[in-house]
């Protein structure tokens, strides 16, 4: 599957070729964003971009997230390309596009060269989530 990281401003003059899903990361407070209708799938989320609470403000990406995505990804394996976008498209949607790409052996390299600032817990909580069958080890 392709991946395909942009920003909210970028995904919301996006318009999808071919089988396309979305997961849609914004900020707790903010709006979801205005997507297009020809996604074939999205998935929205709300988390922010940090590596630890520091207020009763901040959600926290934890394993429900991850596992939220995993079965959204898991249920589109025909799809084409997964564009993942978040505010700026160069934190949170990179750390999910890498926790992917170690999750289901996709080419990581170009992406990590690409995003040198991806949320490193965002990738971690969703690398480590238990695979079907582990849940219980």
């Amino acid at each position: 599957m392709e991946l395909r990281i942009l920003s909210r401003e970028a995904v919301e003059r996006y318009e999808p070729q071919g089988v396309e899903i979305c997961i849609s990361i914004t900020d707790p407070a903010a709006p979801a964003a205005e997507l297009s209708p020809a996604f074939a799938g999205i998935l929205r989320l709300a988390f922010s971009d940090i590596v630890a609470i520091e207020s009763s403000a901040d959600v926290l990406f934890a394993p429900a997230h991850a596992a939220a995505i995993v079965e959204f990804v898991e249920g589109w394996r025909h799809a084409e390309r997964l564009v993942v976008h978040c505010l700026v498209g160069v934190s949170r949607s990179p750390g999910v596009a890498l926790g992917l790409c170690d999750r289901f052996g996709w080419p990581a390299g170009a992406l990590e060269d690409s995003y040198p600032f991806f949320n490193r817990w965002v990738r971690r909580v969703l690398v480590n989530h238990p695979r079907r069958g582990q849940e219980h080890e």
